[in-house]
């Protein structure tokens, strides 16, 4: 007998996972975009996009490591990004061929890179670095070790301060601020490997290969004179424009 109810159960299927941003979320940007009622879009967003949203904005910070907020609390954060993705939804264009997910996780990235950067530079702003404090622990220390350490946040004030003069355009920008971001989070990335630095930097950028290489081959060569010049006057100049 239980033979023969074993026989004939029928197997489970499994269950597939819903995507918290699927292609129902693309409809219901295009049906908001295309509503001319207020109180309708509202619904629509409430009910329909706010949710997907929050979880996208959730995730990037999360992933990316988007820590820097000046003590605001990450709720916070989060709200404000949600808030910025809101008023790009009515440029969001299907016809361009991208995935509503691809290109908000792409606005997204790119406002809080801009937006982690001048909180880095507000924190920098409060911890000064002293050089001729650096230099007497020099003498007793691992002179390359410290030495590099003082460098980098010397390095990363200089380009808060220049880089629009070095990168005028906004896509090259971006990749910069990318690779900067790097430099910031070099003690807690787990990335060693140039192959996947180059991933991380196209994810937070959707740049191309290409692309990013021409930025970092350009911001390695600078970053050769101004650590020269760190190593022969102590600092970097701050007026100095450092030519290709």
């Amino acid at each position: 007998m239980l033979t023969q109810k074993m026989a004939t159960k029928k197997p489970r299927k499994k269950r597939t996972k819903r995507l918290y941003f699927g292609p129902e979320v693309d409809q219901s940007i295009i049906k908001y975009n295309e509503s001319a009622c207020s109180n309708e879009k509202s619904l629509i967003y409430q009910r329909e996009i706010q949710p997907a949203m929050e979880k996208l904005v959730e995730n990037i910070i999360h992933t990316f490591k988007f820590y820097y907020t000046d003590n605001v609390p990450l709720d916070q954060v989060q709200h404000e990004v949600v808030s910025f993705l809101v008023e790009k939804l009515p440029k969001f264009n299907p016809d361009k061929g991208s995935k509503a997910f691809s290109y908000f996780s792409i606005v997204a990235k790119n406002f809080c890179i801009l937006k982690n950067r001048k909180n880095y530079k507000k924190l920098l702003e409060h911890k000064r670095i002293d050089i001729d404090t650096t230099r007497e622990l020099v003498e007793d220390e691992d002179e390359d070790q410290l030495n590099l350490s003082a460098f980098f946040k010397v390095y990363l004030a200089h380009w808060d301060d220049h880089i629009e003069k070095y990168y005028p355009r906004q896509r090259d920008q971006q990749l910069a601020e990318a690779v900067l971001e790097l430099f910031r989070k070099r003690d807690r990335l787990e990335i060693f490997n140039k192959k996947a630095l180059y991933v991380y930097i196209r994810e937070m950028t959707s740049a191309n290969t290409q692309q990013i290489t021409k930025i970092v081959k350009q911001m390695k060569f600078r970053y050769k004179k101004m650590l020269s010049d760190y190593i022969d006057l102590g600092y970097i100049p701050k007026d100095k424009f450092y030519e290709l």
